[in-house]
């Protein structure tokens, strides 16, 4: 079969960089292949998506590079960007850079339009891609005033527009729900095949594309160091867990109950569907029995103390000239409380957020904050009580240096330069950042961006701390060290709220779970209950982690779904 994608002893170092970045990638994708990689952050997966469209050398040039890329017949370092672009579509994970036009309509006509083609083949394409992202009615939206996962749908959108032959999708469904995860990655199995078309998708979220994956590739540290089909790689448990992959919690119950000798033959599950299988067949041979025993939902509950410190009071907002974003929202949180919002791109939840202290203010009812109208104080004010860190942390970072970044909250406040500096380096010891004090934080990777930009709200020591995304598109190692983090602020005795597209970091940090859909709260909860309402989350267009949709799957047999790791689902048949 021709081979679309051919990369020969690939070397790349950028400038100034101690390090290659890329070292000796060897790689031939064929015509039509889904091909997933993955690996932790600096394993150099961008870079090497960077080198399939040409970007390195063209647009990245002063940078070190040997050997070869070719991409349907051209050799990169011979053919100029616009002329790969016809073949070769990227996506990059961050949709600000990429979204051109007044309108998503223009935006996802955009690339068609400059291949001359006739307007019907351009409308055809475009009504395709609309409806493939979820973008249908969003047609004359102003993009900018998009959710970040609505910018990432409208960026993919611009990208399939195209048809190119070999699509790139670098962490570009990070910002997405997981049912716009799965849909896209649907996509991308019915491109190869109504089209041939050859996709490669980086990605962290291995669970959800390793089913519609050819072939599994895993980087480190500028190498492959494994490559195959994903269930071959994935029996690789210790080696992914070493180096901060995310291990399918299908595919870890598997690893473990092998461990055990429960299992002989039977293949490393890819779905939910095949893990509960194996499942049913041991309990059905007596080889594991239920170990009745009970549950305390809620066992995770906070202490709730008698006033709430933030109240949302029947609150409604519209945007000027937009949607209204939220309708009729009630909701008390109270101090102590690690809660997760999740719901689908656009559903309000940033919007809600955003409330909390006072960047935006309702179009009807009031927020309280401490017993405070919002709309009676400065954000400035507020922020003293409620600290914000935006999903994308760029939008937060200006300064020359990490303690500087860190040192402007707190120098607005007016405090003394004394207390400013100890704040400064208590933030930087918690975040894990004290190595990095002096560097200038545009040049960190993803992760340390977002601590940096965590710490920038928390040296101001506000009660409550709201983090938007904080782990979108990091490898499983940085997610858990945020996640753990934010866990030590509230056994601290900070509120922390979090927005999260993560189904199993809401099951395993928060002790509540607010479901929002279309504006409106759906659900709230313990993890518990929350998330064995499977229905209700489709609504949402949200999914169960899978360990407990696998028990939701064997419910009948007596399995209890509330449970929230594979460790605690072990736990239902004695085993530990």
């Amino acid at each position: 079969m021709e081979h679309v994608v051919i990369v020969e002893d690939l070397w790349y170092k950028y400038s100034r960089a101690k390090d290659y970045a890329l070292k000796s990638i060897n790689l031939k994708v064929k015509k039509g292949e889904i091909v997933l990689i993955t690996g932790p952050t600096g394993a150099g997966k961008s870079t090497l998506a960077y080198c399939l469209n040409g970007t390195i050398p063209h647009f990245i040039t002063e940078g070190e590079m040997k050997g070869n890329v070719i991409v349907c017949g051209m050799n990169t370092r011979e053919h100029r960007i616009p002329e790969l672009a016809q073949k070769v579509g990227l996506v990059f994970d961050d949709p600000e850079i990429q979204v051109f036009g007044l309108t998503v309509y223009e935006a996802v006509a955009f690339g068609p339009s400059n291949l001359a083609l006739p307007l019907n083949e351009i409308t055809k394409r475009v009504e395709y891609a609309l409806e493939a992202c979820r973008l249908k009615g969003y047609e004359e939206r102003n993009p900018n005033n998009l959710s970040g996962g609505e910018k990432q749908s409208v960026s993919i959108a611009s990208a399939l527009s195209m048809l190119p032959e070999v699509l790139v999708l670098d962490e570009a469904t990070a910002m997405l729900d997981p049912i716009g995860r799965y849909r896209i990655f649907t996509i991308v199995k019915e491109l190869k095949e109504k089209y041939g078309i050859t996709s490669i998708v980086i990605a962290q979220e291995v669970d959800e594309i390793a089913p519609f994956a050819d072939r599994m590739i895993v980087m480190n540290k500028g190498e492959i160091v494994l490559e195959g089909p994903p269930r071959k790689v994935l029996e690789e448990y210790e080696t992914l867990k070493k180096i901060g992959v995310k291990i399918p919690q299908a595919a870890e119950l598997y690893v473990r109950l092998k461990e055990k000798g429960l299992l002989r033959g039977e293949k490393l599950p890819l779905t939910v569907k095949e893990a509960a299988e194996i499942v049913k067949k041991l309990i059905e041979t007596k080889k594991l029995s239920i170990k009745k025993k009970s549950k305390s939902i809620g066992k995770k509950e906070a202490r709730i103390e008698e006033k709430p410190i933030i109240k949302v009071d029947n609150v409604t907002f519209e945007y000027p000239g937009g949607p209204v974003a939220l309708k009729e929202v009630n909701l008390e949180i109270y101090p102590g409380e690690f809660i997760a919002i999740i719901g689908q791109n656009g559903s309000g939840k940033t919007t809600l957020v955003k409330h909390f202290n006072g960047l935006l203010k309702p179009t009807k009812g009031r927020v309280l904050v401490e017993g405070k109208d919002t709309r009676e104080f400065t954000i400035a004010e507020l922020s003293r009580t409620v600290g914000y860190v935006y999903q994308i942390p760029d939008v937060m970072l200006f300064h020359p240096t990490v303690e500087e970044e860190l040192a402007y909250g707190p120098r607005n406040l007016g405090l003394p330069e004394e207390e400013i500096r100890r704040r400064v380096d208590w933030a930087l010891k918690v975040l894990g950042l004290e190595e990095y004090r002096r560097e200038l934080p545009a040049t960190l990777p993803r992760g340390l961006r977002k601590r940096v930009a965590i710490g920038a709200i928390l040296t101001m020591k506000p009660k409550v701390l709201v983090v938007d995304e904080p782990t979108t598109g990091q490898d499983w190692i940085e997610s858990f060290y945020i996640m753990n983090t934010l866990a030590e602020l509230n056994k601290e005795g900070y509120t922390i709220v979090v927005i999260t597209h993560e189904m199993e970091l809401a099951a395993m940090y928060a002790k509540r779970i607010i479901v929002m859909s279309a504006g409106r709260i759906l659900l709230d909860g313990p993890p518990e209950e929350v998330f064995t309402k499977k229905d209700n989350l489709a609504q949402a267009s949200l999914k169960p982690p899978q360990i407990i949709d696998i028990a939701l799957e064997l419910r009948k047999l007596g399995v209890d779904p509330h449970i929230l790791s594979v460790d605690e689902f072990l736990e239902e048949f004695g085993l530990k």
